[in-house]
């Protein structure tokens, strides 16, 4: 594996130089090193700290591709841009406010036994700048053809935790720009469609949660998604209630998080008509349509009964 090009692609959209660094830095500090790193500059046109990024970039290597958008494009367009650039075999992306610790892509090769795996993910490390803490994202990791599975939940991760096969990429397509949100859980579900997938048993990933601007935390954006999501996979969905009651369970909190308390409590009323042994997981959800996530009440309840 050590002739293979891996390409890297950092997009990034109106974030400081500093941050934007901390992830490029992760990438050049790899074990491996045949990799080329692209950096996609989808910023807002009137973004003050624009030049100062892309001089930042610059000057710590020469041998980074820098794109300037000139505009947002939004995430989909800038990760195609770098797809259209890219020339490795392999292709990693990473968002700009995350970082990769240093043997993450050497550990992601090694799980590509056969010709057939498109993809290899690992577990992350999830730091949490808002509440202060550092701890193990705690998922069940599944190898093979696992869209059924994929469907249900993300196991996967993010746009940062994957190293991909690029003739996959090539045969299923890019990133759907119609996605406001949940674009990477699309093109993962169009790849485990096809292909199976590994994983490497270790942390290879720093996921940062911060108050700043992230897809995550937009709820039009996130409602767009699922929305979109549940329609293009609907018959998939259909078929299954436990994949039916997942999707809308989490669409569920979606509602919640945009105030549509109605909405959310007859939403609810369907999931537990499809899964009405699921008690546990019922209630919880029936607390948080009553409380509120910003609720006193809610909050100390958190504490003492649930850990999400």
């Amino acid at each position: 594996m050590k002739d293979k090009l891996v390409s890297v692609i950092i997009t990034t959209h109106n974030r400081k130089s500093q941050i934007v660094l901390r992830a490029v830095n992760s990438v050049l500090k790899q074990t491996y090193k045949n990799i080329e790193l692209i950096v996609v500059d989808d910023s807002t046109s009137d973004y003050s700290y624009r030049s100062e990024v892309k001089k930042s970039v610059c000057d710590i290597s020469d041998s980074i591709l820098y794109i300037d958008n000139g505009s947002c494009k939004g995430s989909c367009a800038a990760r195609n841009t770098g797809l259209d650039k890219a020339h490795g075999e392999y292709v990693a992306f990473l968002d700009d406010d995350d970082e990769w610790l240093p043997t993450k892509i050497e550990e992601q090769l090694k799980g590509f036994i056969n010709d057939k795996i498109a993809l290899v993910y690992s577990r992350c490390i999830i730091v949490d700048e808002v509440n202060g803490h550092t701890y193990l994202q705690k998922k069940k990791l599944i190898r093979g053809y696992v869209f059924k599975s994929l469907l249900m939940t993300n196991f996967l991760g993010g746009t940062s935790v994957p190293l991909i096969r690029r003739s996959c990429i090539d045969k299923v397509g890019g990133f759907d720009t119609k996605y406001k949100s949940m674009q990477d859980y699309d093109l993962w579900l169009r790849i485990a469609k096809r292909y199976p997938v590994n994983y490497v048993n270790k942390p290879l990933t720093k996921y940062y949660i911060h108050s700043n601007e992230r897809i995550s935390n937009n709820w039009d954006n996130q409602l767009s998604g699922r929305l979109r999501l549940l329609n293009k996979y609907h018959k998939y969905i259909e078929q299954d209630d436990s994949i039916w009651y997942a999707l809308h369970r989490n669409l569920v909190i979606v509602y919640i998080k945009k105030g549509w308390k109605k909405k959310a409590f007859l939403l609810w009323l369907k999931c537990v008509k499809k899964c009405p042994l699921q008690l546990y997981k019922n209630f919880k959800q029936l607390t948080l349509i009553v409380l509120g996530y910003d609720s006193m009440i809610y909050r100390i309840y958190r504490k003492i009964f649930i850990k999400y």
